[in-house]
């Protein structure tokens, strides 16, 4: 298939996720026609040169103007502010948006993405576990849809597949499903006590033994923090009870994860961890493109193990699960108080243990509102931040 015609957006270009998917698409031959970041200029105007795209928005007002200056002898359009990229996703007209920008900064943009008519390739998990039911709501009003390219997500949509739904994700047949396994690498602290993970410092968290992340995902890895909003994300994506997910420890990260049917038949998906293939397949499917990466050697790979996951060493993952189960605007609070949480470590404010004991406390506290609209939701946000911000200057080193 001839993919040059198809005008792509990448939201979130800078960043781990949205570098990869410019690797990806222009291995493809389609068209980027608007990239949009926050305050990387030098990474961005790198990327301007190298895609040449009709629209770049930066939500940093001074980015754009270093943007403008540099850029002044082309015709392409800036955008810069607050509500930047909102505007240039209405305006770009792409029929593929790669949503990577990270945390609940990426909701509007999410919105603004479902109402456009779009195919969106989603990286984005907290807008999905915050506003899922919002983003949806638009997409079916739109003629929208949504691929999700979590490398997990991802492996569970393409064996939904196996099941013959037009389109796996929210249209799935779900009482044919018994379980959906989601791996999880278990970060760099697989097996360590809850007295040893006192002793993390920032420097030993951001080694992810697998994935070149940011640092936040990267620290949600460590606590298997990630896991419990991936755990959400799948209930969102595929219309099943957290019941019927259950996650699994995978140290060498080849199965993404699994889906066992009725009749005790399981599915699973395998490759070498690339985050390239699974945007590759949220732009080509149904079809498949070649693919650059290697092959599966499975002689090379040799055992692959499983193991269930350390509730009490990390309770986040069991948390994650309350919390769906508390509904509403809960999912918004536990993204809030986990951002603040990880923070405060990462500029040495709590101890790796405390990010756990934080955000289990101020969840606690945060009230659950109906998520009816986007206003509560936000609503919920900010209160979660103050609450968890006043256990943190109790915890404070």
């Amino acid at each position: 298939m001839d993919y040059t015609n198809i005008k792509c957006a990448i939201l979130g270009s800078t960043g781990s996720v949205g570098t990869q998917a410019i690797d990806a698409l222009t291995e493809l031959g389609a068209n980027i026609t608007m990239l949009a970041a926050g305050k990387s200029f030098e990474k961005l105007l790198e990327q301007t040169k190298l895609c040449s795209p009709e629209i770049v928005a930066t939500s940093d007002e001074a980015c754009g103007e270093k943007l403008r200056a540099a850029l002044a002898h082309t015709d392409i359009k800036i955008y810069s502010g607050k509500d930047a990229i909102c505007r240039a996703i209405y305006d770009c007209d792409a029929k593929l948006i790669v949503h990577s920008i990270s945390g609940m900064a990426g909701l509007p943009a999410a919105l603004a993405a479902a109402e456009t008519g779009a195919r969106i390739a989603m990286a984005n998990k907290e807008a999905l576990i915050a506003a899922g039911h919002l983003i949806y709501a638009r997409l079916e009003k739109s003629g929208g849809e949504l691929i999700p390219v979590d490398s997990e997500h991802s492996a569970i949509f393409q064996c939904l597949c196996a099941q013959g739904a037009a389109h796996p994700s929210r249209q799935a047949d779900s009482s044919r499903v018994r379980r959906i396994l989601l791996t999880a690498s278990g970060g760099p602290f697989f097996g360590w006590s809850s007295e040893q993970l006192d002793t993390v410092t920032p420097e030993m968290a951001l080694a992810h033994p697998t994935w070149k992340m940011g640092p936040k995902i990267t620290i949600d890895c460590a606590t298997l923090m990630n896991k419990g909003f991936e755990l959400i994300e799948a209930c969102r994506l595929f219309g099943v009870d957290s019941d019927k997910v259950e996650v699994l420890v995978h140290r060498q990260s080849i199965i993404h994860s699994m889906v066992e049917y009725i009749d005790t038949s399981v599915i699973a998906q395998l490759s070498y961890p690339d985050m390239r293939d699974c945007v590759r397949f949220a732009l080509t499917y149904p079809d498949r493109a070649p693919a650059g990466s290697p092959p599966l050697d499975f002689a090379k790979v040799g055992t692959l193990t499983f193991h269930e996951p350390d509730n009490e060493a990390f309770p986040l993952l069991n948390l994650a699960r309350e919390t769906w189960r508390r509904g509403g605007t809960a999912p918004a609070s536990l993204i809030a108080a986990d951002e603040e949480a990880v923070d405060a470590f990462l500029k040495a404010k709590i101890g790796f243990g405390d990010i756990a004991r934080v955000v289990i406390a101020a969840m606690e506290k945060c009230p659950v509102y109906e998520a009816d609209s986007e206003d509560p939701i936000y609503k919920a946000e900010n209160e979660a931040r103050i609450i968890t911000n006043e256990i943190i200057n109790k915890y404070a080193k």
